[in-house]
């Protein structure tokens, strides 16, 4: 089937979906190891306490949704601004955390934590790589501009979100409407970003959790 795309943006699209996928691999181990250091062994029994990103796969979230967003919808690699993406859920039992609400919270925010700090190594390595080769950049700014979007994706107030989960645990939102609404959490998502606005103001948030990751990049490159 011929995409209409050209041979460097079929690259560029799969440098993208590797990416893609690289990270949401390594948001589910982060959140497989913090639920194991804070005591919940599930996720090690699940083998998912690895850094081999095949336990870590779901078809649908981690291949199929990717590719479809990238693709058809922005197959350059610096210019990705939004996409639906998933790895496979991590196995986790509150019941055996300390403190169950809080613990849980946390591991659900492991993966956010990473994002950040694939960030940061991105502009750190990337400014290094930009000085042997400046074609160097449009890596750099995927990598940030990919878990910028998975930033604002977790903390959307919207559940199942992590972000939900904080305003439950703030007293400002019920558990119970946390629960029923997630259910069709990514049905709204998908509905939502559809509309003009949605996706406007999706990309300025964007813009602001990449942006201390690119002005430290600009300054390291010189």
């Amino acid at each position: 089937m011929d995409l209409g795309l050209s041979p460097e943006q079929i690259r560029n699209g799969l440098l993208s979906f590797i990416f893609i996928a690289a990270s949401l691999c390594l948001r589910a181990y982060a959140q497989a190891w913090l639920a194991d250091r804070l005591g919940d062994r599930t996720p090690a029994m699940e083998g998912r306490l690895t850094l081999n990103p095949l336990p870590h796969v779901d078809l649908l979230g981690t291949v199929v949704l990717p590719l479809v967003c990238i693709f058809f919808l922005q197959p350059r690699l610096e210019g990705i601004w939004f996409f639906l993406a998933w790895a496979k859920p991590v196995p986790l039992n509150p019941g055996a955390f300390a403190n169950p609400r809080k613990h849980y919270l946390y591991c659900l925010l492991a993966q956010t934590a990473i994002s950040v700090l694939i960030m940061l190594v991105a502009s750190l390595l990337g400014a290094g790589a930009y000085r042997m080769d400046p074609n160097t950049v449009m890596l750099v700014m995927g990598v940030i501009s990919i878990n910028a979007c998975l930033v604002v994706l977790d903390l959307l107030p919207l559940p199942p979100l992590p972000g939900a989960l904080i305003l439950v645990n703030r007293g400002w939102m019920r558990e119970e409407t946390y629960l029923s609404v997630g259910r069709w959490g990514g049905l709204i998502m998908l509905i939502a970003f559809q509309v003009p606005a949605v996706q406007t103001l999706f990309g300025f948030l964007q813009a602001i959790a990449a942006l201390p990751f690119v002005l430290l990049f600009n300054v390291l490159k010189g």
